[in-house]
């Protein structure tokens, strides 16, 4: 009497087995597939936001190093002055959103993750970024800096 008990037993448990490796198999494939999906696509526009005024320790930062990164809720503006003139762009690298760098030496912005380079008007000069960086207008008014976003 035990035999039939054990041999209803079986199909049961293959099923669940085969089940459990299948979806184990479709995690494992998705964990793959994710990052390299998410990798090959370019990152959207980012719509014009409002005005932005530099803090007083931003200020400092950029009359000390030259350059500094200002945040504006989830957005990020690089602001550096080169030849005597402040300039200001996305921070954002328009391939997988890293945060870029200004190279005072190289008069050139760079995005470390996969070796972007950007010119100081924000044209691609080489690299995988798929578009420039976006435009910001800054303006010094006595202490402050105004940055606005420049409309194509």
């Amino acid at each position: 009497m035990a035999a039939p008990v054990a041999q209803s037993l079986k199909p049961a448990r293959r099923s669940f087995l085969n089940w459990f490796i299948g979806a184990g198999l479709l995690g494992w494939a998705g964990s793959v597939l994710y990052p390299v999906l998410r990798y090959l696509r370019p990152l959207g526009d980012v719509g014009a936001g409002g005005p932005l005024k530099l803090t007083a320790e931003e200020l400092a930062i950029l009359n000390k190093s030259h350059f500094v990164i200002a945040r504006a809720g989830t957005r990020k503006v690089i602001v550096f002055e080169s030849a005597g003139e402040l300039r200001a762009l996305d921070a954002k690298c328009t391939h997988e959103g890293c945060t870029v760098q200004f190279v005072p030496g190289d008069s050139l912005i760079w995005c470390a993750c996969h070796n972007g380079k950007f010119d100081l008007d924000g044209r691609v000069l080489s690299g995988p970024p798929p578009r420039p960086l976006g435009k910001w207008v800054a303006t010094r008014e006595g202490d402050e800096v105004m940055l606005t976003m420049e409309t194509a």
